[in-house]
């Protein structure tokens, strides 16, 4: 009994960590609640954690880590971006993300943007604008994956309780 209730509690708190890996950087936080659902699931074998529920937060995660890269080049696209804006701010993430964490997380999308943006039009303040778009999707994008690793932690918890 101490040990179900001690596995239960580690789970909960990677959990944690995971909904908190949403908005934190270097945190896979969707990723890491699915593995921490899937491993209690192979712990308790499989009688709470059935194959329907674990195939439905497996999708969740997979529109959540598609969302992730999207919403940046989404939020470009909706400020008006061109191709080389929104291959910019595309490129701008990763880099960002690699060259100046944390920081870069946010920079990074701002600054590919608008150096692709800038180099297709040469107008400095639709470049700006674009940026600012990714930025913005960048954050929608943050929300909405907070939301679903609410959703992923609220679900489980019902289901164990």
């Amino acid at each position: 009994m101490v040990t179900e209730v001690l596995v239960l509690i580690a789970v909960i708190i990677i959990m944690l960590l995971g909904v908190a890996g949403t908005v934190v950087p270097f945190i896979p936080g969707i990723p890491l609640i699915l593995i921490s659902i899937a491993a209690y699931g192979w712990y308790e074998g499989f009688e709470l954690i059935g194959p329907k529920y674990l195939a439905i937060m497996t999708g969740i995660t997979v529109l959540a880590v598609f969302l992730d890269y999207l919403s940046t080049v989404l939020g470009a696209k909706y400020f008006g971006s061109s191709k080389k804006g929104m291959w910019g701010s595309l490129l701008g993430t990763f880099v960002g993300l690699f060259i100046f964490p944390p920081l870069g997380i946010l920079i990074g999308p701002f600054l590919g943007a608008f150096i692709g943006e800038y180099l297709e039009l040469k107008d400095i303040e639709k470049a700006a604008k674009v940026g600012v778009g990714t930025v913005v999707g960048l954050f929608s994008g943050t929300v909405v994956k907070l939301i679903l690793a609410l959703i992923m932690l609220i679900s489980f918890l019902i289901l164990v309780f």
